[in-house]
């Protein structure tokens, strides 16, 4: 399913959980080059900058190259600027496939995702474009989903796993809306419901081994989760979905929905902080800043530059008298970062001595290039 070679994945990891116990003493510096040497992954992924080069050289070039053949083809009708579409899309794919993925060894250069973006889109379009203007919105997220599910799961690229739980949360409200008088009711507790099942099956699915290569994915997908659970039950986002939807001025449930406002982060920081989970904490830190902006939108005790600035002083009081504690009292939390090595660490060390260390890795494949290119030819590399 997955396009990239699995092998060179699985490398990655290696060296990326090797690494972290290097960083925290728990391997040496010898045991550490072993793992480098024979856990090799011919990946070429540059550093950010160059990506987003490739990525906007990429767009440039595609662009260029679709306006020459729109100019020879001059597809004028619907149906022709479909075709040609889906024409262009599926170019780009053969071309990620065969020319960048597996010749080419890319992975997350910039090249590969805007070939993937540009072809993604452009079926889509293809899809689209014959469609009344009075087609219901339901319908091209029905269109766009299979896409971008496939091409979150084959090409791992996080951007399109924000897409599709969109997509995914736009195709169950909007099923929920067309529910005669019962939508307004029905329509935060379908967000919160739909929320709460991808953050568990997120959750569940970063605990298998089998699933190693979707962890980042999932990881989107339990933030985001976390986000419009929240956005299902705050106040203002029900009050203005009333307002713009339904033409109802007061939210039914309004002490409910006030309630949530201000309960959930409290329990997301509370959850949190009792399973150490820092993207809970996160999350829920951002949630109060959005409950106290819900709360001064309606209600205007003061003005909003005092209430930012003590809202920021008592962050900022409460960050000092934290990093102060944390430094004179050790417990479960520590403001060192893995001060210390917990038995858990030690049998990772052992593993790690016993089966990585051990096992050969692939052997590095002679590339067909003259010189330091990347691309086949000579000259420098693309790293700096």
């Amino acid at each position: 399913m997955i396009a990239y070679n699995t092998d060179w994945l699985d490398a990655l990891l290696t060296k990326d959980t090797a690494r972290k116990w290097h960083e925290k003493g728990l391997l040496s510096d010898e045991k550490w080059h072993i793992i480098q040497e024979r856990h090799v992954s011919n990946f070429y992924s540059p550093n950010v900058f160059i990506r987003i080069g490739l990525a906007i050289f990429t767009l440039i070039l595609l662009l260029a190259a679709g306006g020459l053949v729109a100019i020879v083809l001059e597809p004028n009708s619907d149906l022709g600027l479909s075709i040609f579409s889906l024409f262009c899309g599926a170019i780009c794919i053969v071309v990620l496939e065969f020319k960048v993925i597996q010749p080419g060894r890319h992975f997350g250069s910039g090249i590969d995702d805007m070939l993937l973006y540009v072809a993604v889109w452009a079926i889509l379009l293809g899809i689209c474009n014959p469609l009344h203007y009075s087609t219901p919105a339901l319908v091209y997220f029905s269109i766009a989903w299979p896409f971008l599910v496939v091409g979150t799961l084959r090409y791992l690229d996080r951007l399109m796993a924000v897409a599709a739980f969109i997509c995914s949360m736009g195709v169950v409200l909007l099923l929920v809306a067309e529910i005669p008088h019962l939508a307004i009711y029905l329509l935060p507790l379908a967000g919160m419901l739909s929320s709460l099942g991808f953050y568990i099956f997120s959750k569940q699915g970063q605990d298998r081994f089998a699933w190693r290569h979707w962890h980042g994915i999932l990881l989107v997908v339990e933030l985001l989760s976390l986000a419009t659970f929240y956005a299902s039950g705050n106040f203002y986002v029900v009050q203005q979905v009333g307002v713009e939807w339904f033409q109802v001025e007061q939210a039914p449930l309004a002490w409910f929905f006030w309630a949530f406002t201000f309960v959930v982060p409290l329990v997301y920081i509370f959850q949190g902080v009792r399973q150490k989970d820092r993207h809970l904490l996160d999350v829920g830190l951002a949630c109060v800043a959005v409950a106290v902006f819900s709360f001064r939108y309606y209600y205007h005790v003061m003005p909003l530059t005092w209430a930012a600035v003590i809202a920021g002083a008592v962050l900022f009081l409460t960050a000092y008298f934290s990093i102060r504690y944390l430094h004179r009292n050790e417990g479960s939390y520590s403001y060192e970062a893995d001060s210390e090595t917990s038995l858990l660490q030690e049998i990772e060390q052992q593993l790690i001595e016993q089966t990585i260390v051990n096992q050969p890795g692939p052997r590095p494949e002679k590339r067909e290039s003259f010189g330091g290119g990347q691309f086949g030819g000579g000259g420098a590399g693309g790293e700096f």
